[in-house]
């Protein structure tokens, strides 16, 4: 009796000892193999049988996660106080059927609340966002809905177009990622991850000559330098890779970016990677999440449907060796258009399906993973 209560004391310190001296980037062990795998393409703006069967087509992957976009234009474009949540409704519910995990996206701002036609524009006010994804947060967390990204690849003019000058503002950004963050903690009594924009691939690093586009590097770096660093829980990023490959390391590869610091023949270092910038502002137990990676199949740049998948083993197995990341979310599930030899346009063609629903290789290899 003695002996088995002195073994039981000694198990309990032992666990004590080694819950003690695990570090805050070990949660990346939430994610192992198919619990860290993710995937785009519910479709807030499609009819509720149409998201059914989005939700059974992610799931049929084996994919355990969705990211899924609420957009703010849609909801609130009757004015400040009017909601239409019909969309967003059905495609968490159609989520939530299939047992899958979602990551909801609050991004693009109603005309009420910027002062230019571009729907790209920010709020005028960060503020009106704040409430708006507190709103969102109280709405879906008692649902089990525990992570949400704010806004999406804002260092692109495309996503952020300040109302002055059209281009990428990490300033104005930092404003709206801080009234947002405490007010969505508030919103609600469940522990939520407040996720920094997925940052989009450009480049080294530095912005591109008409300033339409910043390096996620340098974008990433400036918002520590303007204080951002309290008002998120994990970094996004989009490690696309094409025409090259995840395991190809080359200092504009944004999947070689994440994590391998560029050298000088003399040692130093010329590119920091995201978690060295992490780490260098304390951020080191902070995850990464891969808001969306992938490939288009046709258009350029885009990869063959073989290369794809291999494009998709490669993230998966190195995801793996991470203790720093969180879920991948591949972008996506479906084409948008039948296959085209005229032109194509890449933006059509990243599905793990095609249009016609038939299956790429990268299904069985999503799949495969355990």
């Amino acid at each position: 009796m003695v002996r088995t209560v002195v073994t039981r004391i000694l198990l309990l310190l032992a666990v004590m000892l080694m819950t003690l001296t695990v570090t805050p980037a070990s949660a990346a062990s939430s994610y192992v193999g198919r619990q860290g795998i993710g995937l785009n393409g519910i479709d807030f703006r499609a009819s509720s049988t149409v998201q059914r069967a989005q939700a059974a087509r992610i799931a049929g992957t084996g994919a355990a996660w969705v990211r899924i976009e609420i957009d703010w234009w849609w909801v609130q474009d009757g004015g400040p106080t009017s909601y239409n949540w019909a969309g967003p409704d059905g495609a968490v519910a159609a989520a939530r059927a299939r047992g899958l995990k979602i990551l909801l996206l609050i991004q693009k701002t109603p005309p009420w609340a910027r002062t230019t036609t571009n729907g790209s524009t920010p709020p005028t006010d960060p503020a009106a966002y704040a409430r708006f994804a507190a709103t969102t947060v109280a709405r879906y967390s008692p649902q089990g809905i525990r992570a949400y990204e704010v806004w999406n690849e804002p260092n692109l003019w495309m996503f952020w177009a300040d109302p002055l000058t059209g281009k990428p503002n990490v300033q104005g950004y930092v404003d709206l990622l801080r009234a947002a963050y405490p007010a969505m903690k508030a919103a609600t009594p469940y522990p939520i991850t407040v996720v920094a924009a997925g940052l989009s691939p450009w480049g080294t690093t530095g912005q591109s000559p008409e300033g339409h586009a910043v390096a996620p590097l340098t974008y990433l770096d400036q918002m520590y330098d303007l204080g951002a660093g309290g008002s998120f829980d994990a970094v996004g990023w989009h490690p696309y890779t094409a025409p090259a490959l995840p395991n190809d390391v080359a200092d504009w590869n944004a999947w070689s970016q994440m994590s391998i610091d560029f050298r000088n023949p003399d040692g130093t270092i010329y590119q920091k990677s995201a978690r060295t910038i992490m780490t260098e502002n304390g951020d080191a137990g902070k995850l990464i999440v891969m808001t969306e990676a992938g490939a288009a199949t046709a258009g350029d740049p885009s990869l063959t449907e073989q290369a794809q998948a291999t494009a998709y083993r490669q993230a998966v197995d190195l995801r793996l060796s991470y203790t720093w990341a969180g879920p991948i979310f591949f972008y996506e599930t479906t084409d948008r258009a039948a296959l085209t030899t005229v032109d194509p346009d890449k933006e059509n063609y990243f599905g793990v399906y095609r249009n016609n629903g038939s299956a790429k290789p990268a299904v069985a290899v999503l799949q495969s993973v355990r």
